[in-house]
């Protein structure tokens, strides 16, 4: 009698710990999820938020004046359905001029400089808070899902 008590309680026992244990991980996750998601604009501090809209609008006014370079017959390379996009990015590329080249290059560049003044604004702390949420998302800039982030973490 006392032997099958005492399983019963250690099996008892062990459920409450258990348990415990699971409901504290669903909380922790629960804050984390709270913390997490868009690049919390609130981090950000009114300059930064200009700085980001600025750079929006120039980088949407670079990509309008170079899709007005474009000939009909690019358009229409583009909107090709009977070719796969990898065939349609390499016919695409061909048909670029030099100067539409030399468009996308500055564009890459000016790219390039506006985020490394943004960054150069970021406090440390804004650094390491950014680093963590990109560290959550997928290659296309989706969040992972739980189930993905529980194998990185």
């Amino acid at each position: 009698m006392k032997t099958i008590t005492l399983k019963l309680l250690t099996i008892i026992i062990g459920l409450l710990f258990f348990s415990s244990t699971m409901v504290a991980q669903e909380q922790t996750r629960s804050n984390q999820s709270k913390q997490g998601g868009h690049i919390g604009k609130s981090l950000l501090t009114e300059a930064q938020k200009v700085m980001l809209k600025e750079n929006q609008q120039k980088r949407t006014e670079m990509k309008e004046t170079f899709k007005a370079t474009l000939s009909k017959q690019q358009k229409e390379i583009l909107s090709d359905p009977r070719l796969i996009k990898i065939d349609r990015i390499k016919a695409f590329r061909a048909s670029l001029t030099d100067k539409q080249v030399n468009m996308i290059k500055e564009r890459q560049q000016k790219v390039k400089e506006m985020k490394k003044q943004f960054r150069s604004t970021l406090s440390p702390r804004q650094k390491m808070i950014l680093k963590k949420k990109l560290a959550m998302r997928d290659k296309n800039g989706k969040p992972h899902s739980i189930k993905t982030r529980d194998r990185i973490n």
